[in-house]
């Protein structure tokens, strides 16, 4: 205990604290890889998109022309283009509204990255090397008109946002589906994500408004090989690509509103394969840069627990209040933009020593005394190894002779 609280308390060892913890601090590699980019009538989409004009195909912008990187998708039912106002994000331009009756959108599905028609691994000639990849997930913008029973996007039966008999938001992961509590507002604006981050360990989470809602543990089936279907249900056989034979979907769970800006993205590191092509780091899940909504939200400040822009007393003391606590979706941890208010600054879900380190290395720099045990109800901290013990005693030597000398 005397040594935690001595290890916490002068400002001059934050760099020794961060060192220690360097094995528990968030990667700096990149944030994960767009494999698909639906605009949904803007970036030239199309060139005779219009307000109230019938959406033919609304393209993919993310990838490569002739390199079967590009996947569209095809209306069917004749869905329209549709200005769109009050985004929160102060997004503009158009999005697709769809009635609810009879139309969607199809088009191949991402499903399982290794096998999806942009890899190598499927059978379509893609021209990207996925191989091994399982992580991934999709976010788009979207404004309900109703709250029955609606399938808002479905990437196979494995990965899906709806909205339940209940009128509640829910994620389709593995083939179930998982019903959140926060019920659906017609008319508002929500920004929607999926994502399965890292492995089956790593779980699926869906997120609403930058908001951890539905969790699910485990894998899924990455032998599902139905289409990609926005605003209605997804089926059939024809091995996830639009035109196919064998699609049964698009029968059930109309979706009625306005959706906008859906990207679609893989998550993996197999620079190990050497292909050709050969493979390489697609990034990690990153929420505060990933998450749409969080991207623009965030003040971007370092331990700005409140997030209104300034690093301050408050700051420190919501973090002192919120030490250890967890936030558990379905029994996942999960850090969403409520868990920021409680001192979980690198979005685990729980506010603990990883945290702490990046608090104390941005308190002095505004000025604030270093977080110390005592105000942490002198909370035990897990025991570093041996050498990296000795390692810190040695950087902080120099530093107990000065303050013993003083």
């Amino acid at each position: 205990m005397n040594t935690w609280r001595w290890f916490l308390t002068p400002l001059s060892v934050a760099t020794a604290v961060l060192f220690l913890l360097s094995t528990s601090l968030p990667s700096l590699t990149q944030a994960s890889t767009n494999d698909r980019n639906y605009t949904m009538g803007d970036s030239g989409d199309s060139p005779t998109a219009s307000n109230g004009s019938t959406v033919g195909t609304t393209f993919d912008d993310a990838g490569q022309l002739g390199m079967n990187q590009l996947h569209d998708l095809v209306a069917s039912g004749g869905p329209v283009y549709r200005t769109i106002a009050g985004r929160p994000d102060g997004g503009s331009g158009l999005g697709i509204e769809l009635d609810g009756s009879s139309q969607f959108l199809r088009g191949a599905r991402l499903g399982l990255p290794d096998t999806t028609a942009s890899s190598i691994g499927g059978s379509f000639g893609g021209t990207l090397n996925y191989i091994g990849l399982v992580d991934r997930g999709f976010q788009l913008w979207v404004q309900p008109a109703a709250t029955t029973a609606q399938s808002i996007v479905m990437d196979t039966n494995q990965h899906g946002a709806r909205i339940s008999t209940n009128g509640n938001f829910s994620m389709r992961y593995a083939n179930q589906d998982f019903d959140s509590t926060l019920a659906v507002v017609p008319g508002t604006w929500y920004h929607v994500m999926v994502v399965r981050p890292a492995g089956s360990a790593g779980d699926a989470r869906m997120y609403v408004d930058g908001v951890a809602v539905a969790a699910a543990p485990g894998g899924y089936d990455g032998a599902d090989t139905a289409d990609l279907v926005v605003g209605s249900n997804t089926a059939g056989d024809d091995g996830g690509v639009s035109g196919g034979e064998g699609f049964t979907g698009g029968t059930e769970e109309f979706f009625s509103g306005i959706v906008d800006d859906m990207t679609m993205f893989v998550i993996g590191d197999n620079s190990s394969d050497v292909g050709p092509p050969p493979g390489q780091d697609y990034g990690e899940f990153n929420f505060a840069s990933d998450n749409g909504f969080a991207a623009f939200t965030l003040s971007g400040v370092a331990g700005d627990v409140d997030n209104n822009g300034v690093l301050e007393a408050a700051d420190r003391d919501a973090f002192i209040t919120g030490w250890m606590r967890e936030n558990l979706v379905n029994n996942v941890r999960v850090g969403d933009l409520n868990t920021l208010g409680n001192g979980d600054l690198n979005f685990d879900g729980i506010t603990d020593i990883s945290d702490l380190a990046l608090m104390q290395a941005a308190l002095p720099i505004a000025g604030l005394d270093a977080i110390t045990a005592a105000e942490l109800n002198g909370t035990a901290v897990p025991e570093p190894s041996a050498g990296l013990l000795l390692l810190v005693a040695s950087l902080l030597a120099p530093v107990a002779r000065h303050r013993y000398c003083r």
